[in-house]
């Protein structure tokens, strides 16, 4: 708890007592009030037991407050009858409580009289109203010790409350700042090879037989690591319809099932080239025949495999359309046209087509 929220615990404690000790001293004055006896009749003896027609005004003590004086009228009284009050008479004595009056007097004829007019001796003054005793059980008092009570239970209350929130505020303060949780270091990447082809048709030949394309072949390795142990195979495939199935079903094989050319190996950062040639034969070419003209597009695709690292393999395939260059410079080729005997083509050129593989 914080020093303020003490001293308001404190002040409240505090309140409680002090009005619990002005209750406890109300209630204490009250009772002896209470308890005490009247104090006895002063005068002369001659007015003690005053008698008015066989009536005696006789001092009777009471806890509780005292009705007040009622005196039953007396018939008229000549002076002789009563002394004269002496100034020590006047002093108030207790009252008496009231008593029941006589039954009024019946005449002879059997009717009631009427009662006769109050009078009261000039020499008797009223007596006072006596003042009325502080309750015993209860009043005024015991409200103050219940409202000191809720009072201080407010302040224990408050205080509470604050100390919860200033302790809150603490605890936001005081507590550090999350520190994000540290990452593991990510381990460092395998340094492996990555090899890249390159592809370049430079002359093209048809016979009886068959069609032949000669090539340069470029391979770089472009990764960290030597690639060894590489095998690398070419074929040519018929433009048409089922050029994609047939080169993909080829990137699957190739290379495991058979080969055409194995390289020892190449280091990192280097490029390597070969030369070499791929030939179809006749009967499996499809050529299309436009205007009596008989048209061959040959696609080239080549497949490498390789290893690196600590028995791991690579593989990177691509494949090419392969056509005559025109004259004038344009993406478009001319193809191939083998319904007029042998022949040669120097001025050829190759596109890359979309099937390719990297991994």
């Amino acid at each position: 708890m914080t020093i303020r929220g003490e001293r308001l615990l404190i002040a409240g404690i505090g309140a409680l007592l002090l009005c619990a000790a002005a209750a406890v001293r109300a209630q204490d004055n009250a009772s002896a009030g209470a308890s005490q006896p009247p104090p006895p009749a002063t005068g002369p003896p001659q007015l003690r037991d005053f008698r008015l027609q066989g009536r005696t005004v006789v001092p009777q003590p009471t806890q509780q407050p005292p009705a007040p004086v009622v005196v039953t009228p007396p018939a008229p009284v000549t002076s002789g009858q009563a002394p004269a009050a002496s100034p020590q008479a006047r002093a108030p004595a207790r009252p008496a409580p009231e008593r029941e009056a006589p039954a009024p007097e019946q005449t002879p004829a059997g009717q009631t009289a009427p009662p006769p007019a109050p009078a009261v001796p000039a020499e008797i003054e009223p007596l006072p109203a006596p003042a009325a005793a502080a309750p015993r059980d209860g009043g005024i008092p015991w409200l103050y010790v219940g409202a000191g009570a809720a009072a201080l239970l407010g302040l224990i209350a408050f205080a509470l409350i604050r100390r919860r929130r200033r302790r809150i505020a603490n605890d936001v303060e005081e507590a550090p700042a999350p520190v994000p949780a540290e990452r593991a270091p990510k381990p460092e990447p395998l340094l492996r090879a990555w090899l890249e082809l390159e592809l370049k048709a430079e002359r093209a030949s048809s016979t009886d037989a068959e069609t032949v394309v000669q090539f340069l072949l470029e391979i770089t390795n472009t990764g960290k690591a030597p690639a060894r142990n590489l095998r690398i195979d070419v074929k040519m495939f018929n433009a048409g319809q089922e050029q994609d199935k047939e080169i993909g079903a080829f990137f699957r094989t190739a290379g495991r099932e058979s080969t055409k050319c194995n390289l020892p190996g190449i280091a990192p950062g280097t490029t390597g080239a070969i030369k070499g040639e791929v030939a179809m034969p006749r009967d499996e070419m499809r050529a299309v025949v436009l205007d009596e003209k008989y048209l061959f597009i040959p696609v080239i695709a080549v497949n490498a495999l390789y290893d690196w690292g600590d028995g791991r393999t690579g593989q990177t395939s691509k494949s090419y359309v392969v056509g005559r260059e025109l004259e004038a410079p344009s993406e478009k080729m001319g193809a191939f046209r083998v319904d007029q005997g042998p022949r040669i083509w120097r001025t050829i050129g190759q596109r890359q087509h979309k099937l390719a593989r990297r991994v």
